[in-house]
């Protein structure tokens, strides 16, 4: 529903405008009017607009305790500027105009001077002209710039933009009144074209303008230190606002380098990976033809197994990426330097260049890896792949593991495991089953599993305590996020789809054949209430060191030069969002208000993030500690961590998209520095 309610409420603002500037004009009409029955068809119409520009009015005031019900920073920008701006002016037009007119069109007398004179008092004629500039002020607040508390410096710049816009107005009507209080003439149509030609080309010179400066000052640096930018004066102030007792960020350039901080550099790996990044054509099962990239010629890459613990070594070639290619390791906590962001931990590897990753994985579960250099292309085009971390050797035998990557290629070719059409599977029964969802897409899946009750044993690679059996049950999996599924296999088959391709998945049977269609219309599961509590180290009792609230919204603007439809931070874009600076050991709260009409997957590297509540509900079933917390429009979720592995982190939106138009924050460590350059005039273009 926020999502209707953020479209209403632009199209409200849109109409505001129109509805009421041409109220406005019809009004001046009226007044300039002495023919008595053109002055009453005049007074008629002017009478009917009113009420057609009352409607938007009226939408705008139900959304202000619409979006107040749905938490205070929903509706605070509709209490603070859209009340004062729109809905007492248009009250009082209603109040003062409305009769003013009716009075006019029940004059006794064919010229109707008096009322015409009436009309042009500042009660009657003032309010429906600030309702129209209110209204453009409405669509800038809703489209082009939402601010983000606190309001001061908005309150005061807004406020008095438009008690000036209202004095302008005092003026003229003043001087409107004047002449109709002496029967003078106005001036001629054509002199009053002329000078609203004049008033239009004036107006569109100011925007021009603002639109290149506004091009220009969104320009991102062609080289920055990812540990050094601050953000600009509104993030800062935005920032300070809302983080308790922030540290202050290290000087630049200065510190231990991030580069120390690497897995082991000795010893004989116990895994040992070689994967190659070349451009190729993957053909789909259907037939269908991609033109992207792969890791070791197929897309998803090889999978990657190995054990907690064990030691890993992962070489990375270039074949022939033009672009430059790195892996990054989504969801398995690695040392700071081999969490693979060019431009912050590494530098891209070119056409023919190779690094090498060595760690030991912390924690049994289910990941992915995929390139971070101009991800929201790469991995897209098949730059992607699983990594599954098995318990210690015994732990999970007798079960059948099954990995099942969800791709959507570029072109909308959505695919499990690299398969287009059904995939299909012999499983005899009584077998465990264990599936691994790992939705590689920046997008939401909604997956549905049919044929069998079944557990969600882990979320974004940890356990879920105490699950519950259940069926016919939608698994939302926001963008990067993973879910595994146990369940015992029947003797009929079990279908795995998405409600995006419910045509295509994956089918088991114990002989491999047989049809059984995807069950799509159950409830959502929801995770905050699934399984049961245990301990935490800390919780919602805890006092944290800092507290970080993190506003997203939607706009339309500028980024690095372009316009385009941008996603913002605390109202700003990377590298105008300061990064949230903690010593080792800091616990961290952080809020995130999703007040735009998209999801944002967060993704926090190289952390797990304990969730505290959602929409003010705490979480009351198995701890979810996530790697991706997926905030849906209208949302608001608390999470907390702890920073116990330093370094200097993204922490970004993975709805890749997103990330490539400025919704980047980082996470620094105090005292560490990082040698690496990012920008277009580096070989560097994280996302």
């Amino acid at each position: 529903m926020f999502e209707a309610w953020t479209g209403v409420d632009i199209s409200a603002s849109f109409a505001l405008i129109v509805f009421w500037a041409l109220t406005s004009w019809q009004l001046g009409r009226v007044v300039r009017q002495t023919e008595p029955g053109k002055l009453t068809r005049n007074a008629l119409w002017a009478l009917v607009l009113l009420v057609v520009a009352g409607i938007p009015a009226l939408v705008k005031a139900a959304l202000v305790g619409i979006l107040l019900a749905q938490g205070w920073l929903f509706g605070v920008n509709h209490l603070v500027f859209v009340v004062p701006m729109v809905v007492i002016p248009a009250v009082l037009s209603f109040w003062w105009t409305f009769p003013a007119l009716l009075a006019l069109r029940r004059a006794a007398d064919g010229s109707g001077a008096e009322r015409r004179a009436a009309l042009t008092d500042l009660r009657p004629a003032l309010p429906p002209r600030l309702t129209a500039i209110g209204g453009a002020f409405a669509v800038w607040l809703a489209f082009f710039r939402q601010p983000v508390p606190s309001l001061l410096d908005e309150i005061a710049l807004y406020g008095t933009v438009f008690l000036l816009a209202a004095l302008t107005q005092v003026v003229k009507l003043r001087r409107v009144a004047g002449r109709v209080a002496a029967g003078g003439e106005f001036p001629r149509w054509g002199i009053r074209a002329a000078r609203a030609a004049a008033t239009v080309v004036a107006f569109v010179a100011v925007v021009v303008l603002g639109l290149v400066w506004a091009a220009s000052a969104s320009k991102v640096p062609g080289r920055y230190n990812m540990a050094e930018h601050v953000g600009g004066t509104h993030a800062q102030a935005a920032a300070a606002a809302h983080s308790g007792g922030a540290h202050a960020a290290a000087a630049p350039g200065k510190g231990t380098s991030i580069t120390e901080l690497t897995g082991p550099r000795d010893g004989e790996p116990d895994r040992k990976f070689t994967l190659t990044a070349q451009t190729s054509e993957i053909t789909l099962p259907s037939g269908a033809r991609i033109q992207g990239w792969t890791y070791n010629g197929t897309a998803p890459g090889p999978q990657l197994r190995v054990r907690q613990n064990e030691l890993v070594e992962v070489e990375l070639i270039n074949k022939d990426v033009t672009a430059g290619v790195s892996l990054h390791w989504h969801g398995v906590d690695v040392p700071n330097a081999e969490d693979g962001v060019p431009g912050l931990t590494q530098h891209a590897v070119p056409v023919g260049g190779r690094h090498v990753y060595r760690f030991r994985p912390p924690d049994v579960g289910s990941y992915w890896y995929h390139s971070h250099q101009i991800s929201s292309e790469q991995v897209r085009g098949g730059l992607f792949g699983a990594i599954v971390v098995d318990a210690p050797a015994g732990a999970d035998a007798g079960i059948t593991d099954i990995p099942v990557v969800v791709h959507t290629f570029k072109g909308q070719h959505q695919t499990v495991n690299g398969v287009d059409q059904v995939q299909r599977r012999a499983t005899p029964a009584g077998t465990k089953v264990r599936l691994r969802l790992i939705n590689s897409d920046s997008q939401t899946r909604r997956f549905g599993l049919t044929g069998t009750p079944f557990r969600v044993t882990g979320i974004d690679g940890t356990p879920v305590n105490g699950p519950a059996e259940i069926s016919d049950r939608l698994l939302v999996v926001g963008g990067g996020a993973r879910y595994d599924l146990e369940f015992t296999m029947p003797a009929g088959a079990v279908r795995l789809a998405t409600t995006l391709h419910p045509d295509k998945g994956l089918l088991l049977s114990p002989d491999g054949a047989g049809e059984l269609a995807a069950k799509l219309d159950g409830e959502p599961l929801d995770a905050n209430s699934y399984g049961t509590p245990a301990p935490t180290e800390f919780g919602p009792g805890t006092r944290p060191e800092q507290m970080v609230e993190w506003i997203f919204d939607n706009r339309l603007g500028f980024f690095d030069g372009s316009l385009r439809m941008v996603y913002t931070a605390n109202g700003d874009l990377f590298p105008d969002v300061p990064p949230v600076t903690v010593r080792e050991g800091d616990i961290v709260k952080m809020r995130f208000v999703n007040r735009s009409f998209v999801d944002h997957p967060m993704h926090l590297h190289g952390h797990h993030v304990l969730v505290l509540s959602r929409n003010g509900m705490a979480a009351s079933g198995s701890p979810q500690w996530l790697d991706t917390v997926t905030v849906h429009p209208g949302e608001t979720y608390e999470i907390m961590f702890k920073a116990d592995n330093p370094g200097i982190w993204m922490d970004h939106c993975h709805d890749l998209d997103h990330a490539a138009v400025g919704m980047v924050m980082h996470l620094n460590y105090e005292g560490y520095s990082t040698p690496f350059e990012a920008g277009h005039d580096t070989p560097n273009q994280p996302e």
